[in-house]
């Protein structure tokens, strides 16, 4: 399912099935989160809020991740 990420920049985003949180182990959700403080004006995005713990994960966590260490992040995608 494709979402629109950026209403300004026409940035599209997707849903992901982790269904489980690195942090506790906890239920992981799928929530459309709202950035009203954005460089590009109101955007709109999915991250992961775990139900347990309140850890948030998003697309930008992920690639911020991924620069300090790569296999982290695969095993999280996998």
């Amino acid at each position: 399912m494709n979402t629109i990420l950026s209403r300004t920049a026409g940035l599209t985003t997707k849903k992901c099935g982790r269904q489980s949180c690195r942090r506790c182990g906890g239920y992981v959700s799928n929530e459309m989160c709202i950035d009203l403080d954005s460089d590009s004006g109101y955007s709109t995005f999915w991250a992961h809020r775990c139900i347990q713990c309140g850890d948030m994960v998003d697309e930008v966590i992920l690639r911020n991740r991924s620069l300090s260490n790569p296999e982290a992040v695969s095993a999280v995608a996998a």
